[in-house]
């Protein structure tokens, strides 16, 4: 059975997060521990989807869940710009006076943290293909949503929620106080610049005391973003439950958004990928009901990015779904040459077959870097 919600606040459990298979009669009992209700989900299985005739669709008008998203991201982008501009002004007025002003952040994040919960897929997307300006500064604003996207996947409320996504939008704070030189370095760090690089926490930390009046949440946030699971992290080798919560949301999410990001020294991967190398991570670096639960929250195949098909076609993808992560519904643009379609068409991939012995049979062969073939997301939802 698969249990999609509890009958007491998560933090009040040692399951941590929401959602998890319960598969002998001993997880039975840990649950009955704990609980006297629980939400079961009858929907969720790891059946394949049964064949289907295939359900492609003229894509001209979008389909509907196009359209909505389009009109949702549109809404999005001017608290995208405010929220932006919001770190812009902050980080300037760091750099020249040395005083972090937090909350002007804090005020900029509840409307993004009011857009992700309305619709998470949104702003998760508008990140994605609207990417400006230095690396400290975006990295900044991703990392917030991917942590309120999480956040909101395990069920926190508001509140929580504008703890999270300013306590991510301020993880990498204390880079500000290292030498550009040394954060842009293409090659390799030696041994003294990687122990100053590692020092961003500290300063982090202390600039973010300075401000005062901060949530104790935030400065977990800050203070643990680099321990892992295993203890393998730093500065002080926490591992297991050793990390608060919201340090292991911190991490995964830093994590995360630098493996999709261009940097000088590291190339971009594709979210999918970014994805599989944390599933890959999950119970040493990181806990593995973390990782499990961010998967959910972002999706492997998530609203924007770019796949690759058996059939050698290339498509955007344009929904989830919540059941079948793998099986999302995608608008196919290039052909199996890679030339561009004159006709757009929508497949919602649950609703087609994946058996390899199908002639009609339709599935994701990977997930493509932004920007493969040329292609630019953005001209499909910003236009």
């Amino acid at each position: 059975m698969y249990v999609s919600e509890l009958d007491r606040p998560w933090l009040e459990t040692p399951f941590l997060f929401q959602g998890f298979y319960v598969r002998s009669e001993d997880e039975v009992a840990a649950v009955r521990s704990h609980c006297q209700q629980i939400v079961i989900d009858t929907l969720v299985d790891d059946e394949p989807p049964k064949a289907a005739t295939p359900a492609a669709r003229p894509a001209r008008p979008p389909a509907e869940a196009m359209r909505e998203l389009k009109d949702e991201i549109k809404q999005a982008t001017g608290i995208h710009v405010a929220v932006y501009a919001s770190i812009e002004d902050v980080m300037g007025e760091l750099k020249s006076s040395g005083k972090l002003n937090v909350h002007k952040l804090e005020a900029a994040v509840l409307p993004m943290v009011d857009s992700v919960l309305r619709n998470p897929a949104a702003m998760s997307c508008l990140m994605r293909i609207r990417r400006k300006g230095g690396y400290l500064y975006s990295h900044s604003l991703a990392s917030s949503v991917w942590a309120t996207a999480l956040g909101r996947e395990i069920g926190l409320d508001r509140d929580a929620l504008r703890v999270v996504a300013l306590g991510a939008m301020l993880l990498d704070v204390g880079k500000i106080r290292i030498p550009g030189k040394i954060l842009d370095k293409p090659g390799k760090l030696d041994a003294a610049e990687i122990a100053l690089v590692r020092r961003h926490v500290e300063f982090g930390l202390d600039l973010v005391r300075e401000a005062g009046d901060v949530d104790p949440r935030v400065l977990d946030m800050v203070a643990h973003h680099h321990e892992r699971h295993n203890g393998s992290g730093y500065p002080k080798g926490l591992k297991g439950s050793e990390i608060p919560v919201y340090g292991r949301i911190a991490g995964i999410v830093d994590t995360y958004d630098a493996m999709i990001t261009s940097r000088p020294y590291a190339s971009t991967q594709s979210s999918y990928g970014a994805l599989r190398q944390l599933r890959a991570l999950a119970g040493t670096e990181f806990q593995s009901e973390v990782v499990d639960q961010f998967t959910q929250a972002i999706g492997m195949f998530p609203t924007g990015t770019l796949v690759l098909l058996n059939t050698g076609e290339v498509a955007v993808v344009t929904a989830q779904s919540r059941i079948r992560r793998l099986r999302p519904e995608v608008m196919i643009i290039l052909d199996a040459d890679k030339q561009p379609l004159a006709d757009y068409r929508v497949v919602d991939l649950n609703q087609v077959s994946a058996t390899a012995d199908d002639q009609a049979s339709l599935w994701i062969e990977s997930g493509l870097e932004p920007g493969a073939y040329g292609v630019d997301p953005a001209e499909y939802y910003l236009n």
